[in-house]
C-alpha cells in the first residue's frame, strides 16, 4: 500500500505513528506484517482489513487491533484515502498490559482471532484526540503524553466481547456522512467547555436539529449531550486521578458550570464522588 507514514512519538511504552494513505485507485495490497502489537485508530476512510479467513470492514470511529507475526492484506472500499493512528506496542507491555485488562482475555487468549474491531467510545476518541494533538505541538511533556497513551490504550483493551459486534453501514454514510460527524467531534472535543447548542453543531454538517441528532446517534450509538458529557467526565477523571488540582479547578475546567452538577453527574456516573475517585 502506498502511505506516508511519519512517527509522532517514540518510547519503550509504544511507538506512535500517522498513517496517511496515497494510493490513488481502490485496490488490495500485497501482503504485509507486523512485528508488534497494533492498536490502530481509524481516522477517516474506509477500508477491508483481510487476516488468515476473517476480512474485517474497518472504518472512521473503529479501533483496529492486531496481534504480531500474522500476515494481513488491506483492500480499498472507495476513493476517500484512509487515515489512521498507529501504537505499536512492544510485548513486554503488551504482556503487563494483559495483567490490567482481563475482560479483554477473549481475545488475548483465542488463537483463531487475529484481529478484532472495535468501537470508540466518547472517553477514547477524547484520548486519542489530545495525544495526536500534543504530539503534533513542540515541547510536550513526555510524562503527560505517556499517562494518556497508558490511559488510552487501558481503556480500549478492557473492552468486552459483547462490543465487537459493529453495525453496518451503507457506503454513502460512510463516505458522505460519517466525515461530517467527525468534524462535528473534533470540534466537540476541541471546544468542551464552551456552551454549545444541537443546532451549532447540526450547522457544521449543513443539516437541520433534527436530520443531525438522528444521524449522530445511528453513527456514534449516543446523543450529541451524552458524547460531550461522557467527555467531561472522562477527563475530569483522568485529571482526578493523575494532578492534585483541586476537584473545583477539576469541575470547571473540565467545562462544568456547577461544582454541584459536577458532583452529582460525575458519582451518577462513575459511580462514587470525585474526591473518592482520587488515588
Amino acid at each position: 500500500m502506498e502511505a506516508d507514514i511519519k512517527e509522532l512519538y517514540n518510547s519503550p511504552i509504544c511507538n506512535v505513528h500517522n498513517f496517511l494513505c496515497r494510493c490513488r485507485s481502490c485496490s488490495t495490497s500485497e501482503t504485509e506484517y507486523a512485528e508488534d502489537f497494533v492498536v490502530a485508530y481509524i481516522r477517516k476512510g474506509n477500508f477491508q482489513f483481510n487476516v488468515f479467513r476473517n476480512e474485517l470492514d474497518a472504518f472512521h470511529g473503529l479501533f483496529l487491533i492486531n496481534k504480531p507475526r500474522y500476515e494481513y492484506r488491506v483492500k480499498h472500499v472507495h476513493n476517500l484515502p484512509d487515515e489512521c493512528t498507529i501504537f505499536s506496542i512492544p510485548g513486554e507491555v503488551v504482556l503487563a498490559l494483559q495483567d490490567q485488562t482481563r475482560s479483554f482475555d477473549w481475545f488475548f487468549n483465542d488463537p483463531d482471532r487475529q484481529s478484532v474491531l472495535l468501537r470508540a467510545t466518547p472517553s477514547t476518541e477524547y484520548l486519542h484526540h489530545s495525544i495526536l494533538s500534543l504530539l503534533q505541538s513542540p515541547g510536550t511533556p513526555r510524562l503527560w503524553v505517556e499517562t494518556l497513551i497508558t490511559e488510552l490504550l487501558l481503556q480500549v483493551l478492557s473492552s468486552n466481547e459483547n462490543l465487537t459486534h459493529i453495525q453496518p453501514f451503507t457506503i454513502k454514510q460512510k463516505t458522505y456522512y460519517m466525515p461530517i460527524i467527525e468534524r462535528v467531534k473534533s470540534f466537540m472535543n476541541d471546544n468542551f467547555m464552551e456552551d454549545i447548542s444541537l443546532s451549532q453543531l447540526a450547522a457544521l454538517g449543513n443539516m437541520s436539529v433534527f436530520h443531525f441528532n438522528r444521524l449522530f446517534k445511528k453513527i456514534t450509538d449516543c446523543t450529541p449531550y451524552k458524547y460531550l458529557l461522557c467527555i467531561r467526565l472522562h477527563l475530569a477523571r483522568i485529571q482526578i486521578r493523575n494532578t492534585s488540582q483541586p476537584i473545583t479547578e477539576v469541575a470547571f475546567s473540565s467545562g462544568f458550570k456547577s461544582l454541584d452538577h459536577f458532583s452529582t453527574t460525575y458519582k451518577e456516573y462513575f459511580g462514587k464522588a470525585p474526591s473518592a475517585d482520587r488515588f
